[in-house]
C-alpha cells in the first residue's frame, strides 16, 4: 500500500472520497430523521424560485429545487446535494495544494477537506455553508493559477466569486483576503496589473446583481437580516463567547490540523509566498470573526471558509516537517467523526442523550394538524414561530399546505410574513399555532384583527429523550383586514 501510495496518491485520494461519498448518500436514505427547521424553510423557498429569500441569497434553495424534481419531496432529496457538492470541494481543495504544494500534499488535502468535523456534520444536513465552501475553494483555485499562470482563470475566478455570493453574503470575505494576500504576498501584486482581476470582480458583481435587485423590491429583506446578525450594538464586551468560539474552532477543524495551522502561523517567515496567500484566506476571517463573538455573537461555523485554505496549510506544513504520521492521526480521528454523525442518531436515544432531539417529531406532528386541517377543508394553517412554520410546511400534506401568516409589526420578521397576501384569508377560518412557553396564547395585536378567536386541543412534538413540545392551537375566524 506504501508503494502504491507513493506512485499514484491522487487516485487513491480519489477512491477514498468516492467511496466516503457513496456512504453519506447511504446515510441520508436510511436515515430516520426529519427535517431541521432551516432545511425545511429551505425546501419551502425552493417551492417559490426567486433571486434572493428573507434571510439568504437563492442557491440553496436552486439545488433542493432541483434534487427535489427528481426524487421528490423528501428529506433524502432535500439533503442530497450536500455530500455531492462537498466531494467536489475535496477535489478543488486538491487543486489548490497541488498549485501550492506537490501531489501527495492534494490527495492528502482532499481526503482531509472531506472529513473535517464540520464537513461531517454539514454533509448530512441542507446547508447554506455546502455551496459556500465549493465557490470559495473554486475561486481561490482560480486565483492562484490566473497569479502563476495567467490566461482565461480570471473566468472562473469571477463565475466562483459570483456563484457564492448567490449562495451565502459570507463570500464577500474575498473582498477582505485579496488586498491581505497582496499586502503579506508581494509577488501577488502584480495581477492588479492585470485586466482579468478587474473583470473577474466585475462578472462576479454581474452575477450577483439579481439578488441586488430581489433586496431593492423586497424590503432590502436579506441585507437587513444579515446586518442584525451582525449586531455590534451591545453594551459590552463577550469574552467568555470569544473563549467559546475560539475553543469551537478545535472541534470544526480538528485539533491537529489546528495545532499545525496556528504553528504555521508562528514560524511565518518560513512560508512561501503562495503559502502566505493561504494564510491570507483563512486568518482575517477568522479575526473578524473572534471580533464579532467578542462583542455580539459567533455561531461557529461562521469561519467556515477559512478553513479550506487553513487545511491546505496545515497539511503542506506538516508534511514539510515530515510529520505525514499525524495527518495519518487526524485522518483516522475524523473518520470517528464521520461514523459518529452518519450512525449516531439512531442510537443516541438508547443513551438518554439525543443531540439531533430537534429532527424529531415533526412528522406525527403533522399528521395530527393535517387531521385538524380536515375537520375544516376551506382552512388557513399559521404558525407563530419560524421553526414550527417550516416543519408544518413540509409535513402536513399537500406539501406545503394552504398557509397563512400575518405580521405582528411593520417589518417582515420572517419570510412567510414577507411574502404572506392577508387578502387570501377572506373569510375563511385559520388553524393557528402558538409554541407553549413563548407565545401559549394569541397575541392581543392578532387577536384583534379576527372576530372570533376559539381555543382548541393543542397538539404536541414527540421526542424520545425530552419532553413533549406543545403547541396551542386556536380556530381564528372572522378576519377583519
Amino acid at each position: 500500500m506504501q508503494a502504491l501510495w507513493s506512485r499514484r496518491p491522487l487516485a487513491l485520494a480519489a477512491a477514498f472520497i468516492a467511496v466516503l461519498t457513496a456512504w453519506r448518500i447511504a446515510a441520508l436514505a436510511t436515515s430516520d430523521l426529519d427535517l431541521f427547521f432551516d432545511e425545511a424553510q429551505y425546501w419551502f423557498w425552493s417551492q417559490q424560485p426567486a433571486f434572493g429569500y428573507f434571510s439568504k441569497p437563492p442557491v440553496i434553495a436552486w439545488l433542493i429545487a432541483a434534487a427535489t424534481a427528481a426524487f421528490g419531496n423528501t428529506e433524502f432529496a432535500v439533503r442530497l446535494f450536500s455530500p455531492l457538492l462537498y466531494a467536489v470541494t475535496a477535489a478543488l481543495g486538491a487543486g489548490i495544494a497541488w498549485t501550492v504544494y506537490d501531489r501527495t500534499a492534494a490527495a492528502w488535502t482532499a481526503m482531509t477537506l472531506a472529513t473535517l468535523p464540520a464537513v461531517s456534520l454539514s454533509a448530512q444536513l441542507a446547508s447554506t455553508d455546502v455551496p459556500l465552501l465549493l465557490s470559495w475553494a473554486a475561486a481561490l483555485l482560480c486565483w492562484l493559477r490566473y497569479w502563476r499562470y495567467g490566461g482565461w482563470w480570471w473566468v472562473g475566478f469571477g463565475i466562483a466569486f459570483g456563484v457564492g455570493l448567490m449562495s451565502k453574503y459570507a463570500m464577500a470575505y474575498v473582498l477582505l483576503s485579496l488586498p491581505v494576500a497582496m499586502l503579506l504576498a508581494p509577488v501577488t501584486r502584480e495581477t492588479l496589473r492585470r485586466p482579468g482581476l478587474w473583470l473577474g470582480l466585475g462578472l462576479a458583481l454581474l452575477l450577483f446583481l439579481p439578488n441586488v435587485w430581489w433586496n431593492w423590491t423586497n424590503e432590502l429583506a436579506s441585507f437587513s437580516h444579515t446586518a442584525d446578525n451582525a449586531n455590534w450594538s451591545g453594551p459590552a464586551l463577550k469574552p467568555y463567547k470569544l473563549a467559546e468560539f475560539a475553543g469551537a474552532q478545535f472541534g470544526i477543524m480538528g485539533p491537529i490540523l489546528m495545532l499545525a495551522f496556528l504553528w504555521a502561523l508562528i514560524r511565518w517567515r518560513r512560508l512561501q509566498p503562495a503559502e502566505r496567500v493561504l494564510a491570507a484566506f483563512a486568518v482575517p476571517v477568522l479575526a473578524l470573526m473572534l471580533v464579532q463573538a467578542l462583542v455580539s455573537r459567533a455561531h461557529a461555523n461562521w469561519a467556515a471558509v477559512a478553513y479550506v485554505s487553513a487545511s491546505v496549510l496545515a497539511v503542506g506544513w506538516l508534511l514539510r516537517q515530515g510529520a505525514q504520521r499525524w495527518l495519518a492521526v487526524s485522518l483516522a480521528l475524523h473518520l470517528l467523526v464521520v461514523v459518529a454523525v452518519q450512525h449516531g442518531a439512531g442510537l443516541a436515544p438508547l443513551a438518554g442523550i439525543d443531540p439531533w432531539h430537534r429532527m424529531r417529531g415533526w412528522q406525527a406532528m403533522g399528521k395530527e394538524v393535517a387531521a385538524r386541517l380536515a375537520e375544516r377543508p376551506d382552512a388557513l394553517l399559521m404558525v407563530g414561530d419560524r421553526a414550527g412554520m417550516a416543519e408544518m410546511l413540509f409535513y402536513v400534506p399537500p406539501q406545503p399546505p394552504e398557509w397563512i401568516k400575518l405580521r405582528d409589526g411593520k417589518a417582515a420578521g420572517d419570510h412567510y410574513e414577507l411574502v404572506s397576501d392577508p387578502a387570501s384569508i377572506g373569510a375563511r377560518p385559520v388553524l393557528y399555532l402558538s409554541r407553549w412557553g413563548e407565545a401559549d396564547r394569541v397575541s392581543p395585536r392578532l387577536a384583534e384583527r379576527f372576530s372570533r378567536v376559539v381555543p382548541v386541543a393543542p397538539v404536541s412534538r414527540l421526542r424520545p429523550t425530552r419532553p413533549a413540545e406543545v403547541y396551542n392551537a386556536f380556530w381564528l375566524e372572522g378576519f377583519k383586514g
